[in-house]
């Protein structure tokens, strides 16, 4: 695994290349629910906080999270900065 790379692309699809307890820090601010979508151009995007249902965003979350728990050591740190703006 690179130090210091910039890797672009769907959140779970990456997170699940790497491999096991790889990671010592994650810190995220995901989109809030229903507030913006940031795609200029497909207005069916599959975009976080686009879901229909807060439930449907949570799970997503959740679905994200576990795949950091996944790939944080035992010794890393998760922050997550997420506010109510529904």
């Amino acid at each position: 695994m690179e130090t210091n790379k910039i890797y672009c692309g769907d959140t779970l699809t990456v997170l699940k290349t790497f491999p096991d307890e790889c990671v010592d820090l994650i810190i995220t601010s995901p989109p809030y629910f229903n507030l913006r979508s940031y795609s200029l151009t497909d207005k069916n995007s599959k975009e976080i906080g686009l879901e229909k249902t807060p439930a449907e965003y949570v799970n997503k979350l959740v679905e994200i999270f576990n795949e950091c728990k996944r790939i944080l050591k035992k010794s890393g740190s998760f922050w997550l900065n997420i506010s109510d703006s529904y």
